[in-house]
């Protein structure tokens, strides 16, 4: 008799099938997974600039603004040399830039009257909210209510950031309502 140890090739062949299978179901889900985290984590960098802003301002007395690029997609919190006012002549850089990526960015801003892809959300000391839409040259207007559309790869992880003007309070809602 012979001694028959080992494995045939077909036996080797199947096993490789299935951890083949196993690989490409978990590559998927990771890469899936890693996209939603993604857009919640740039939601939730961008909701805590807009609260930054707002306790800023009403800590130094001193006015702060969010720089919102939606074409390079970031979020800059600068700090002016005004108090209350239509806006301050001199802003500068406070803390790191918010920068979306992949696939997760600001879509657009809904109630915000602005026609460029560059526009700031102004927070006055008092607790008001001034948006401008040319941030160069615009005198900025008041904001009622602002809703920020947060977009996603997965419609599931879009969302909505609603500034309300008179209060500078915020609130993060799932999808775009």
């Amino acid at each position: 008799m012979k001694d028959r140890r080992g494995f045939t090739l077909i036996e080797i062949m199947i096993a490789l099938a299935i951890v083949g299978i196993v690989a490409i179901i978990a590559t998927t889900n990771f890469l899936l997974w890693q996209s939603h985290y993604r857009a919640v984590g740039f939601q939730r960098e961008f909701l805590s600039k807009v609260n930054e802003a707002s306790t800023r301002s009403m800590a130094t007395s001193l006015q702060h603004r969010l720089l919102i690029d939606m074409s390079d997609e970031t979020v800059t919190l600068q700090r002016g040399d005004l108090g209350t006012g239509t806006g301050s002549s001199g802003w500068t850089d406070v803390g790191q830039t918010v920068v979306g990526s992949r696939g997760a960015g600001i879509a657009r801003c809904d109630n915000c009257s602005v026609t460029g892809q560059t526009f700031a959300l102004l927070f006055n000391p008092n607790g008001e909210v001034l948006v401008q839409d040319n941030t160069a040259a615009t005198t900025p207007s008041p904001l009622t209510l602002a809703n920020v559309r947060i977009d996603a790869k997965n419609v599931a992880d879009q969302s909505t950031i609603r500034i309300y003007g008179w209060t500078s309070k915020a609130r993060l809602i799932n999808g775009w309502q």
